[in-house]
């Protein structure tokens, strides 16, 4: 019993030494946490006076820019109306050929056209639902 009184009172002498030691541990940190955060603060404000603020670009090039964009919209908008309208022309063209020479032929063309469109359309359709589904949109 007495063994152990003495153990308790070695400990408590011990955890009383560890007690004061981590408050003085812990106040110099705070004061080294002080200065730190200081000499950080001071570079911010070294770093936003030396980074100097982007100014926007005169109205005048803005307006060319945006000129010269529609332009190039314009040309390929023109581009693509032209190229629909020699694809139309030559598809129109040869069927009407096609329909002309050998109307079984055409009719059994137009058939597989048909039910290649259908089947196209339902499996883009099936595959957009499951997508859907599976939450991978």
């Amino acid at each position: 019993m007495k063994w152990n009184k003495e153990e308790r009172e070695r400990s408590a002498d011990l955890n009383k030494q560890e007690r004061a030691h981590a408050e003085i541990v812990h106040e110099e940190p705070f004061a080294e946490d002080q200065a730190l955060i200081a000499q950080l603060l001071q570079g911010f404000e070294q770093m936003e006076l030396a980074i100097r603020q982007p100014e926007p670009p005169p109205l005048h090039e803005l307006e060319r820019f945006v000129a010269v964009e529609k332009r190039k919209l314009r040309r390929r908008a023109g581009l693509e109306v032209a190229l629909f309208l020699i694809m139309a022309l030559a598809i129109i063209g040869g069927n009407m050929l096609l329909a002309s020479m050998n109307i079984v032929v055409f009719a059994v063309i137009q058939g597989l056209v048909f039910v290649g469109a259908i089947a196209f359309a339902f499996r883009f359709f099936y595959r957009s639902k499951k997508k859907v589904k599976s939450g991978h949109a």
